[in-house]
Parts: structure tokens; sequence; C-alpha cells
């Protein structure tokens, strides 16, 4: 039984070219950060970035981690990850939110969440045909 989602051959799901995509993101964000952009301290900042990037590393271990390239098992996977960062991000802002933290640290997540979830999204279907 031939499978729905085929993988371009030319354009590959690599750990190294997924996690520095979703790095790129973060990165941007740290630059915005460092030219005054956005009004927070940077240990808020910080710890915003690492609850991020520990949301991708999990993420990247689901995609990757005994990974047989099975098209079938593929999209199962990018269904498991998004549900897992959707609901890591929306659990840190909700965290945000109880702990009277301020409206500018939440928007930032969920800026920062935003972004992440769109370029995911695009750099799956770019490898898809």
């Amino acid at each position: 039984m031939r499978s729905i989602v085929k993988t371009n051959s030319k354009k590959q799901l690599t750990l190294w070219s997924y996690l520095a995509t979703l790095v790129a993101v973060h990165l941007v964000f740290l630059i915005l950060a460092f030219l005054s952009v956005f009004a927070l301290p940077w240990k808020q900042i910080l710890s915003i970035q690492l609850t991020s990037l520990l949301l991708i590393l999990i993420s990247a271990g689901i995609l990757f981690i005994q990974n047989k390239g099975d098209a079938a098992a593929q999209t199962f996977r990018f269904l498991i990850i998004s549900v897992t960062q959707l609901l890591g991000y929306l659990s840190a802002s909700l965290a945000l939110i109880y702990t009277d933290q301020s409206v500018e640290l939440v928007l930032y997540l969920l800026g920062l969440s935003l972004s992440v979830l769109i370029l995911q999204t695009s750099y799956f279907v770019r490898r898809l045909k």
C-alpha cells in the first residue's frame, strides 16, 4: 500500500537543519531584546528562551530518535510534536499568568511560541512533497 505522504529526496529532515532553523528564531528574539525592543529584564527573557529551547529539544527527540523514515510514522511524529509544543507553550503561559508576571512577559512568550510554531510548520511543509 502506497503512502500519501512522500518526503522530498532533495530536502531531507536532519537534526541539525531542524535545530538551526528554530534556534534562528530564538536568536532574532534575543537580538530584538538586546536592541531594547522588549522592556523586560534579561533574567526573564533568558528564562523564557530556555523554556522554549527545552520544548524544541523535546520535539527534536520525538522527531529524530529511532526514526526509520516511514512516511506514516513521520506524519504521526509531526502531530505529536505539534501537540507537545502547543501544550508546553500553553502551560508556560498559564504559569506566567497565575504567578502574576507582567503582561509583556506573557506576550513575549506568546510571540516567541507563535514564531517557532509557524517556522516549524513551514520547515516541515518545505520538506514534504
